[in-house]
């Protein structure tokens, strides 16, 4: 398993746990603990959707990146090999 995906598992288990903790030891009323616990849920799904959205456009960046710098190393490549001998030699010198 990635370090990702290790990481949002851990997340959300560190949530069910604390949750269930809480409503063990909760002193509100059950009609409360549902209200809080959806209003929490709500918002934990907005972070999700949130980490997921921020995820997807972090990928899209880093193929983008990763395309200029193969083009890049294309350009570089093919310039390199269209130098004739004798501008490879006055470069060295």
């Amino acid at each position: 398993m990635s370090k990702q995906k290790s990481m949002v598992v851990g997340f959300a288990l560190g949530t069910v746990v604390t949750a269930a903790a809480t409503l063990l030891s909760t002193p509100k009323a059950g009609k409360e603990v549902r209200k809080d616990l959806k209003v929490n849920m709500d918002k934990m799904k907005s972070t999700f959707s949130s980490i997921k959205r921020d995820g997807i456009q972090l990928r899209a960046k880093i193929r983008f990146a990763n395309k200029e710098k193969e083009e890049a190393l294309q350009e570089t490549a093919a310039s390199t090999i269209e130098e004739t001998p004798e501008e490879m030699d006055q470069e060295i010198k």
